[in-house]
């Protein structure tokens, strides 16, 4: 009677104990959902607050950037391999991983929900406050000295064809190059430049990376690309030699904290043209010069052959081998979906122009010529009012 007594006693304590673990797990459960909104909301709030005050971005971006740069390109730069490469890789699996539970009902649809705002909430934190707010940054011209000159047809007619005649007398025929010795010489010039670049040095290590995939971002048309959870600087080695002192100053650039590819390519244009070696300047040129002949397309479609008809019979070699070069293996659609996608990509992040923002350097280099690059021809320009 009394072991009866007892084991009833013992089924009932068992049972509030369940009970009580339930319950306890319950609200540890509802704990942790609230937490992640709370922390996802946290993290819209401070990007929105960022992204509409230039002067916040600016200020994160020189005072603690530098330090976030630091250290995640020491960490990176412990591997000869690319660590976003394989970042994206384990990403996309965890991806699948999640959705593939889910339709096989491995897992409930709340705690997909919950594992999946999680990830994402990571990974922008990690992506905004490690890089992405450079996007929210104050544009060239409030960083600098320069001021604004009109992108009106007179004025680009006029920048055109002098950019041309230097391109002329500034065009050199080599094949070889030591890109080791190039990654030095622009490294050099950016610490020469980081005062009238305003930029932080040393901001950090800028080990040029192999991409994983190049044979599928050669695909695309992709020369070079910046990781920025890594602070990682990729160059396509498929990439001809004459273009690469150009694209890797433009992926140092970003590593800076210069986000828009306008801004990235005037950087990579001066820093380029700061160099003593001819064929590093010489990059700069024939790497510029198909941004400016698009826009007297679009602008002075009238004058775009005689224009044109200035440049000297080796530099249109050069831009129709590098031509065919991508061409050879790009993939249309492959190329088309990138295209979209990093249009969609730049426009979210306040780029408004896209992908177009890439030849909007035209505009900075009309205004910002004669003030960085030495030796320059003075031509008429009409200042801005």
């Amino acid at each position: 009677m009394i072991d009866r007594m007892n084991q009833k006693k013992s089924k009932s304590i068992k049972k509030i104990g369940y009970k009580i673990g339930v319950k306890r797990n319950l609200k540890n459960e509802r704990s942790r959902v609230i937490s992640l909104w709370v922390s996802t909301g946290i993290t819209c709030l401070l990007i929105i607050i960022f992204s509409r005050n230039t002067a916040l971005s600016e200020w994160y971006m020189q005072h603690v950037y530098p330090a976030v740069a630091t250290v995640l390109s020491a960490l990176s730069g412990l591997f000869p391999f690319s660590i976003y490469d394989l970042f994206v890789i384990v990403a996309t699996l965890y991806l699948l991983k999640l959705i593939l539970f889910l339709i096989f009902r491995r897992t409930g649809f709340k705690k997909f929900l919950y594992s999946l705002v999680r990830f994402v909430t990571i990974l922008v934190t990690w992506f905004y406050f490690g890089w992405g707010i450079s996007y929210f940054r104050e544009d060239f011209y409030a960083k600098s000295d320069v001021k604004e000159t009109p992108f009106d047809a007179g004025n680009l007619k006029k920048f055109v064809t002098r950019f041309i005649a230097d391109a002329n007398e500034a065009y050199v025929d080599f094949d070889m190059m030591d890109r080791a010795d190039v990654r030095q010489e622009i490294e050099r010039s950016y610490h020469a430049l980081h005062g009238k670049l305003d930029i932080d040095y040393p901001n950090g290590k800028r080990r040029a990376k192999p991409m994983l995939f190049e044979s599928l971002y050669s695909k695309m048309g992709i020369s070079g690309y910046f990781g920025p959870f890594f602070n990682e600087i990729h160059v396509n080695d498929y990439g001809l030699n004459f273009t690469y002192p150009f694209t890797l100053a433009h992926e140092m650039a970003h590593q800076f904290g210069i986000a828009h590819e306008s801004e990235a390519n005037l950087y990579a244009f001066i820093v380029c043209m700061e160099s003593e070696d001819e064929r590093i300047r010489y990059s700069a040129y024939v790497s510029t010069l198909l941004y400016l002949i698009n826009d007297v397309a679009d602008f002075l479609p009238d004058e775009v052959e005689s224009l044109a008809s200035e440049i000297r019979p080796e530099i249109i070699a050069d831009l129709r081998r590098n031509r065919e070069h991508w061409l050879a293996v790009r993939n249309r659609s492959l190329s088309e979906v990138q295209d979209k996608a990093y249009d969609a990509y730049l426009k979210t992040n306040k780029v408004s122009s896209g992908r177009d923002n890439y030849s909007e350097v035209v505009g900075l280099l009309i205004s910002s010529y004669d003030t960085f690059i030495k030796n320059s021809k003075q031509i008429q320009i009409i200042p801005a009012n």
